[in-house]
């Protein structure tokens, strides 16, 4: 469902009775602005696993020493920007 922001400011009992998610649009650029989900949704699950999209299925990666990891990553990136 796609609503636009005018519509909202009407009639904001829209969201007491959402039974599916909202798209809020800017009617002019029809950029979506926002994404509203249902509460039920929401109190049924993670957050996280209804808005992962492609992530959802990646395999979870674990970092044994984080300073380590963090520490690489800035030398790459200073070696990339460099030229090291």
């Amino acid at each position: 469902m796609k609503i636009g922001i005018s519509e909202i400011q009407k009639n904001i009992s829209l969201f007491k009775n959402m039974t599916e998610s909202v798209h809020i649009v800017d009617k002019k650029s029809k950029e979506v602005l926002a994404l509203v989900l249902p509460r039920k949704k929401m109190d049924g699950g993670s957050l996280t696993d209804e808005l992962g999209g492609i992530l959802h299925d990646k395999t979870d990666v674990r970092v044994q020493n984080l300073k380590k990891a963090i520490d690489e990553a800035y030398e790459a990136e200073m070696r990339e920007k460099y030229g090291k």
